[in-house]
Protein backbone atom coordinates (compact mmCIF):
# COMPACT_ATOMS: atom_id res chain seq x y z
CA UNK A 1 0.00 0.00 0.00
CA UNK A 2 1.67 3.33 -1.15
CA UNK A 3 1.79 6.26 1.46
CA UNK A 4 -0.03 9.31 0.52
CA UNK A 5 1.76 12.30 -0.96
CA UNK A 6 -0.51 15.04 -0.38
CA UNK A 7 0.20 17.48 2.23
CA UNK A 8 -2.33 17.25 5.39
CA UNK A 9 -4.94 19.73 6.14
CA UNK A 10 -2.79 20.93 8.88
CA UNK A 11 0.42 21.53 6.86
CA UNK A 12 -1.52 23.68 4.60
CA UNK A 13 -2.88 26.03 7.11
CA UNK A 14 0.28 26.24 8.42
CA UNK A 15 1.77 27.13 5.33
CA UNK A 16 -0.81 29.68 4.54
CA UNK A 17 -0.83 31.31 7.98
CA UNK A 18 3.32 31.63 7.67
CA UNK A 19 2.44 33.53 4.32
CA UNK A 20 -0.43 35.19 4.98
CA UNK A 21 0.09 36.52 7.88
CA UNK A 22 3.34 38.38 7.47
CA UNK A 23 2.15 39.31 4.54
CA UNK A 24 -1.12 41.11 5.71
CA UNK A 25 1.25 42.99 8.69
CA UNK A 26 3.80 43.97 5.55
CA UNK A 27 0.72 45.16 2.97
CA UNK A 28 -0.91 46.76 6.23
CA UNK A 29 2.10 48.83 7.13
CA UNK A 30 3.62 49.56 3.74
CA UNK A 31 0.42 50.74 2.19
CA UNK A 32 0.05 53.15 5.75
CA UNK A 33 3.53 54.57 5.35
CA UNK A 34 3.03 55.23 1.16
CA UNK A 35 -0.30 56.96 1.69
CA UNK A 36 1.20 59.42 4.42
CA UNK A 37 5.28 59.46 3.09
CA UNK A 38 5.49 62.82 5.57
CA UNK A 39 4.56 61.04 8.19
CA UNK A 40 7.11 57.90 7.13
CA UNK A 41 10.13 60.48 7.31
CA UNK A 42 9.02 61.74 10.62
CA UNK A 43 8.64 57.65 11.81
CA UNK A 44 12.31 57.11 10.50
CA UNK A 45 13.92 60.01 11.19
CA UNK A 46 12.82 59.83 14.73
CA UNK A 47 14.65 56.10 15.19
CA UNK A 48 18.09 58.57 14.49
CA UNK A 49 19.66 55.44 13.21
CA UNK A 50 19.58 56.79 9.52
CA UNK A 51 21.90 59.07 8.27
CA UNK A 52 20.09 62.65 7.81
CA UNK A 53 20.78 63.00 4.16
CA UNK A 54 19.44 59.32 3.95
CA UNK A 55 15.89 59.45 5.88
CA UNK A 56 13.94 60.42 3.36
CA UNK A 57 15.02 57.97 0.64
CA UNK A 58 14.89 54.79 2.99
CA UNK A 59 11.38 56.12 3.73
CA UNK A 60 10.41 56.48 0.70
CA UNK A 61 11.66 52.91 -0.34
CA UNK A 62 10.45 51.39 2.89
CA UNK A 63 6.83 51.10 1.92
CA UNK A 64 7.47 49.58 -1.16
CA UNK A 65 9.31 47.13 -0.07
CA UNK A 66 7.30 45.93 2.22
CA UNK A 67 4.50 46.24 -0.76
CA UNK A 68 6.46 44.65 -2.40
CA UNK A 69 7.17 41.36 -0.21
CA UNK A 70 3.51 40.99 1.13
CA UNK A 71 2.43 40.88 -2.37
CA UNK A 72 4.89 38.05 -3.58
CA UNK A 73 3.87 36.40 -0.21
CA UNK A 74 0.34 36.27 -0.60
CA UNK A 75 0.97 35.35 -4.15
CA UNK A 76 3.35 32.21 -3.25
CA UNK A 77 5.54 34.05 -5.74
CA UNK A 78 9.86 33.65 -5.53
CA UNK A 79 8.72 32.64 -1.66
CA UNK A 80 12.46 31.73 -0.96
CA UNK A 81 13.12 35.58 -1.27
CA UNK A 82 9.95 37.00 -0.03
CA UNK A 83 10.39 34.84 3.18
CA UNK A 84 14.17 36.06 2.96
CA UNK A 85 13.11 39.51 3.31
CA UNK A 86 10.34 38.84 5.43
CA UNK A 87 12.79 37.81 7.89
CA UNK A 88 15.32 40.29 7.56
CA UNK A 89 13.02 43.21 7.41
CA UNK A 90 11.64 41.59 10.71
CA UNK A 91 15.09 41.65 12.25
CA UNK A 92 15.33 44.84 11.35
CA UNK A 93 12.32 46.53 12.70
CA UNK A 94 13.11 44.59 15.76
CA UNK A 95 16.52 45.55 16.13
CA UNK A 96 15.65 49.71 15.28
CA UNK A 97 12.42 49.09 17.84
CA UNK A 98 14.86 47.94 20.44
CA UNK A 99 17.35 50.22 20.57
CA UNK A 100 15.01 52.82 20.72
CA UNK A 101 13.39 51.29 23.90
CA UNK A 102 17.34 50.72 24.76
CA UNK A 103 17.71 54.47 24.74
CA UNK A 104 14.25 55.75 26.03
CA UNK A 105 13.13 57.34 22.92
CA UNK A 106 10.12 58.58 23.76
CA UNK A 107 8.73 58.00 19.90
CA UNK A 108 6.18 55.94 18.48
CA UNK A 109 7.13 52.51 16.70
CA UNK A 110 5.76 54.15 13.31
CA UNK A 111 4.91 50.80 12.04
CA UNK A 112 1.33 51.02 10.39
CA UNK A 113 1.92 54.95 9.47
CA UNK A 114 2.39 58.03 12.37
CA UNK A 115 5.66 57.62 14.44
CA UNK A 116 7.83 60.68 15.64
CA UNK A 117 6.89 61.48 19.06
CA UNK A 118 4.85 59.63 21.09
CA UNK A 119 5.18 57.41 24.80
CA UNK A 120 7.94 55.21 23.09
CA UNK A 121 8.02 52.20 21.54
CA UNK A 122 6.22 49.02 23.60
CA UNK A 123 7.43 45.73 24.33
CA UNK A 124 4.22 44.63 22.68
CA UNK A 125 5.55 46.22 19.40
CA UNK A 126 9.18 44.12 19.65
CA UNK A 127 7.29 41.16 20.40
CA UNK A 128 4.26 41.54 17.82
CA UNK A 129 7.30 41.18 15.19
CA UNK A 130 8.96 37.66 16.11
CA UNK A 131 6.46 35.71 14.59
CA UNK A 132 7.16 37.51 11.66
CA UNK A 133 10.51 36.52 12.04
CA UNK A 134 9.72 33.18 12.56
CA UNK A 135 7.97 32.83 9.76
CA UNK A 136 9.76 34.48 7.37
CA UNK A 137 13.00 31.98 8.09
CA UNK A 138 10.71 28.72 8.19
CA UNK A 139 9.57 29.92 5.08
CA UNK A 140 13.15 30.31 3.80
CA UNK A 141 14.18 26.89 4.89
CA UNK A 142 10.97 25.30 3.17
CA UNK A 143 10.05 27.42 0.43
CA UNK A 144 8.07 24.83 -1.69
CA UNK A 145 4.17 24.24 -0.85
CA UNK A 146 1.04 24.06 -1.67
CA UNK A 147 -0.96 26.71 -2.97
CA UNK A 148 1.61 28.82 -4.27
CA UNK A 149 2.25 30.59 -7.72
CA UNK A 150 5.93 28.72 -7.16
CA UNK A 151 4.70 25.60 -8.02
CA UNK A 152 3.61 26.50 -12.00
CA UNK A 153 7.37 27.22 -12.27
CA UNK A 154 8.60 23.81 -11.28
CA UNK A 155 8.68 20.53 -13.44
CA UNK A 156 6.83 17.43 -12.27
CA UNK A 157 9.38 16.14 -11.50
CA UNK A 158 10.65 18.21 -8.90
CA UNK A 159 6.80 18.54 -7.77
CA UNK A 160 6.94 15.07 -6.78
CA UNK A 161 10.05 15.22 -4.90
CA UNK A 162 8.99 18.23 -3.30
CA UNK A 163 5.79 16.90 -2.07
CA UNK A 164 7.13 14.08 -0.58
CA UNK A 165 9.50 15.71 1.37
CA UNK A 166 7.32 18.03 2.28
CA UNK A 167 5.10 15.99 3.89
CA UNK A 168 8.01 13.78 5.12
CA UNK A 169 7.22 10.59 3.28
CA UNK A 170 9.33 9.41 0.03
CA UNK A 171 7.54 9.32 -3.30
CA UNK A 172 7.26 6.06 -4.46
CA UNK A 173 9.74 6.44 -7.40
CA UNK A 174 12.24 7.77 -4.67
CA UNK A 175 11.42 4.68 -2.77
CA UNK A 176 11.98 2.84 -5.76
CA UNK A 177 15.03 3.99 -6.46
CA UNK A 178 13.51 5.23 -10.27
CA UNK A 179 14.21 8.84 -11.39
Amino acid sequence: MAMSTAPSVRLIVWRLLCRGVPAVLLLWAGIAKAMDRQEAILAVGSYDVVPRNMVEAVATLLPWAEIGVGVLLILGLFTRFASIATAALAALFIAGMGQAKARGLAIDCGCFGGGGPGQGVSWWDIVRDVPVLLAGLYLAARPRGPLQLDNYFESEEEHGERVGSETGHETATAAAGEG
